[in-house]
């Protein structure tokens, strides 16, 4: 036999499942729909068409056989110019030179300098070389094909940037 207690608590369970399941439609009142017409619009509209017979004169085939081009349209062939080579000089395969002023970690200072050069006139970049303490911003002024007038540079870079510079042989490719 059941227990008092036990027949309270699933009669509790009961009472609590019903209120669960019917209190929510009856406290939520009249329901408002509203209805909508939808019409549904076609994707694509049925084209017709009536095939037509074009009409052709009646010496339309003659008129096609003799007919002639038009030779003032026609545009005269060309040979394009053969490539001419171009030789610098004698000197051409001297090697450019450039000033390296550093390497540098940190790309603001860099950059910093690099402007600071080029507002006082001299043609200073950049380049990223790997290191084993990590990435290295390299600066360089140059080229030219002209190592003296670099060297005359150098005195001038020192008091400019504080760093004495070295020339060395400029490397294009090598980025």
């Amino acid at each position: 036999m059941a227990s008092p207690l036990q027949n309270r608590i699933i009669g509790t369970a009961i009472l609590i499942a019903l209120a669960v399941i019917f209190l929510p439609d009856l406290l939520d009142g009249q329901k408002v729909t509203r209805d909508d017409d939808v019409q549904t619009i076609p994707l694509r509209p049925e084209l017709t068409v009536q095939p037509t017979n074009p009409q052709f004169p009646a010496d339309f085939d003659q008129r096609v056989d003799n007919a002639q081009p038009n030779r003032s349209n026609e545009e005269t062939f060309v040979a394009p110019p053969e490539p001419v080579s171009v030789v610098l000089g004698a000197d051409s395969d001297a090697p450019a030179w450039v000033i390296r002023l550093g390497a540098f970690r940190n790309a603001d200072n860099v950059q910093r300098l690099v402007r600071t050069l080029r507002d006082n006139g001299f043609n200073a970049y950049s380049r990223s070389q790997p290191s084993q303490n990590g990435e290295l911003r390299v600066l360089f002024v140059g080229p030219d094909l002209d190592a003296d007038v670099l060297q005359a540079q150098i005195p001038e870079l020192l008091q400019l940037t504080g760093l004495e510079g070295q020339l060395v042989p400029y490397q294009p490719n090598s980025d």
